[in-house]
């Protein structure tokens, strides 16, 4: 399985991706993260790369070109194809990323953890298998900076910090 990662105009964005899983064996998907918003105390989903549509599908690369070539109109809002060395297609170790941080409805929810001698333990969520790469938390505003780049940005991640440990 292929995932490929397209660059789209932000209004446009849920529109295309009704489109693309419209389409026989093509999978789209928009990743998204659980937020802490402080002045309601309350979770809301945002997108966790905003303008970018993720595309599962089994398709190599030239097939993939050649689809999205023949969707002329309907890929209207579609900016660009990611690409490093004309291959756009994430790398396993990109897509093993995804798996560990995402759940099945492709969401990175909030992980819960607590501080421990300048050390953050995450005792709940997808942070846990990557509680090493954490560099920084900020309590109030509930996230975890990961020393991991994905799209040429750190991850940002939303933790929930306990006074200590349960």
């Amino acid at each position: 399985m292929n995932c490929y990662v397209l660059y789209c105009q932000s209004y446009k964005i849920e529109n295309l991706c009704q489109r693309f899983n419209q389409k026989e064996g093509i999978e789209a998907f928009i990743p998204q993260i659980e937020k802490h918003l402080h002045s309601t105390n309350e979770l809301v989903l945002k997108p966790l790369f905003p303008g970018y549509i993720f595309i599962k599908t089994k398709m190599n690369q030239i097939e993939f070109d050649t689809f999205l070539l023949l969707m002329k109109e309907e890929k209207n809002g579609v900016i660009r194809e990611l690409k490093k060395d004309d291959v756009s297609a994430l790398t396993k170790d990109e897509i093993h990323l995804l798996k560990l941080l995402l759940n099945e409805q492709y969401i990175l929810k909030m992980s819960k953890g607590y501080k421990q001698t300048n050390k953050t333990i995450i005792i709940e969520g997808p942070l846990k298998q990557l509680q090493e790469h954490i560099i920084s938390v900020n309590k109030r505003e509930h996230f975890a900076i990961l020393n991991i780049e994905f799209l040429n940005r750190r991850i940002k991640a939303g933790i929930e910090m306990q006074d200590k440990e349960i």
